[in-house]
C-alpha cells in the first residue's frame, strides 16, 4: 500500500467567482483569442485544445474554474516560458546535468501518458549546479510534453529515492521545481509516486507540500517499491528501466 505523507499544511480558501460553463470548441477558440489579444500568439502553437480546455473543465474549491481564472492561468504560463526561453533550451545546454541518466523519459503508461523516470542519488555531484539542473528539468518538460499523445494532456513522473542522501538534496532547487510546476506547465502532472519514503523523502514533502496546491498533493503517491507500483500502471509488454 502507499504510505502516507507528513500532514500538509491548511490553505485559506479564495472567494470564488461565478462559474462559467465550458462549452467545448467554441470557449476554447475564444480563449485562444483572448491570449492572442494580450499579446500571446504563441498559445496556437504551444498549447492544442485538448490541454486548454482541461484548464478550463477543472475546478478550483469544488466550483469550476471561470474564464478569466482558466485566463489568467494560461497567460502566466505563456509569459513564463517566454520569458525564461523554455523552447529554446537544448540538449547541448544541460548535457552536464543529464549526463547521468538518472532522468529519462522511458515508456508510456496504459492511458499513454508518457513516463518521466528519475533516480536522484545517480547524480554527478562533481558537476552538480542548480540553476544548470534547472534548466534540464525544463528541456525534459518540454520534451515530454511534446509526446503526450491526443486526448491526454498530463504525464506520470516516477521518483526512486533509493540512496537518496542529504548530499543529493538541494531545497533550493526543490522550491523553484515547485513554484515553475505551478506557474509554467499547470495541470500537466497526472501522478507522482515516490518511494521508497526515508527521512529525507520526509523532509523534503515537509518544504515541498507548503508551496504545491492540495490538488497537486493529491497526485502524489508515496511507496514502498515505486518500480512495483508504476509496473501495475504500464502499457502492456512495457517495463521500468533498469538502475
Amino acid at each position: 500500500g502507499d504510505d502516507p505523507p507528513p500532514p500538509a499544511m491548511k490553505r485559506e480558501r479564495s472567494n470564488s467567482l461565478p462559474n462559467l460553463a465550458v462549452d467545448g470548441g467554441d470557449m476554447v477558440q475564444r480563449m485562444r483569442q483572448a491570449l492572442r489579444r494580450r499579446g500571446l500568439g504563441e498559445v496556437d502553437t504551444v498549447f492544442d485544445d485538448g490541454y486548454v480546455q482541461s484548464i478550463m473543465n477543472r475546478t478550483k474549491n469544488g466550483k469550476q474554474r471561470t474564464f478569466e481564472y482558466s485566463l489568467d492561468k494560461l497567460e502566466a504560463s505563456l509569459r513564463w516560458r517566454r520569458e525564461y526561453g523554455a523552447a529554446e533550451v537544448t540538449y547541448q545546454d544541460v548535457a552536464q546535468s543529464l549526463a547521468p541518466q538518472h532522468m529519462i523519459w522511458h515508456g508510456f503508461d496504459s492511458l499513454g501518458r508518457p513516463i518521466l523516470y528519475v533516480k536522484p542519488s545517480k547524480m554527478d555531484l562533481s558537476t552538480y549546479n542548480t540553476e544548470n539542473y534547472l534548466k534540464a528539468h525544463v528541456y525534459l518538460l518540454e520534451r515530454g510534453i511534446s509526446m503526450i499523445p491526443k486526448g491526454e494532456t498530463t504525464f506520470v513522473l516516477v521518483a526512486d529515492a533509493s540512496g537518496l542522501g542529504n548530499k543529493h538534496t538541494d531545497l533550493k532547487l526543490m522550491r523553484q521545481l515547485a513554484h515553475i510546476a505551478t506557474l509554467a506547465y499547470p495541470d500537466r502532472l497526472g501522478v507522482l509516486i515516490v518511494g521508497p519514503v526515508n527521512m529525507i523523502v520526509r523532509g523534503i514533502w515537509t518544504v515541498v507540500s507548503r508551496l504545491v496546491s492540495a490538488t497537486v498533493s493529491s497526485k502524489i503517491r508515496f511507496v514502498p517499491s515505486p518500480r512495483k507500483a508504476v509496473s501495475d500502471m504500464l502499457r502492456h509488454g512495457c517495463q521500468p528501466p533498469e538502475w
